[in-house]
């Protein structure tokens, strides 16, 4: 089950947060962000990686950070896609989520301005409207 989905750049800029689960801690997602774009750097220097997941716990219904990159070529920007899980989840359908909005969200995120008011109607309509995605277990 997906709790919570963050979007944040090399920098570690969150640009787009979502917590599915209201129950869930909510916490700052700078900090968040600082932490992902250090293990991206780390994980594309060290192993030429750009998908990382990170467990916490000893069984299945652990959590884990699973970490989406996209490159943004022309600009030099890394592009994350976090997504906190709990349980089981489909890797696969959490990647083609990152793609689509990558791609539905390129222009605005090599803008860079209004970049969090740009970037948060968008994402809320692929996730709401979208019923390929609408499935996801959240």
């Amino acid at each position: 089950m997906i709790k919570l989905l963050l979007i944040t750049d090399s920098t570690g800029f969150p640009f787009y947060s979502k917590y599915f689960d209201k129950k869930y801690i909510q916490f700052e997602s700078t900090l968040l962000s600082g932490l992902i774009s250090a293990i991206g750097t780390v994980g594309k220097t060290l192993f030429n990686e750009e998908i990382a997941t990170i467990s916490f716990g000893e069984n299945e219904a652990n959590n884990k950070i699973i970490i989406v990159s996209k490159e943004l070529i022309s600009i030099g920007k890394v592009i994350y896609f976090v997504f906190i899980v709990q349980g089981n989840y489909n890797f696969k359908l959490m990647s083609q989520l990152a793609t689509h909005i990558f791609i539905e969200t390129k222009n605005v995120l090599k803008n860079n301005i209004n970049l969090k008011q740009d970037l948060a109607p968008i994402i809320d309509n692929i996730l709401q409207k979208n019923s390929f995605f609408a499935q996801i277990n959240i």
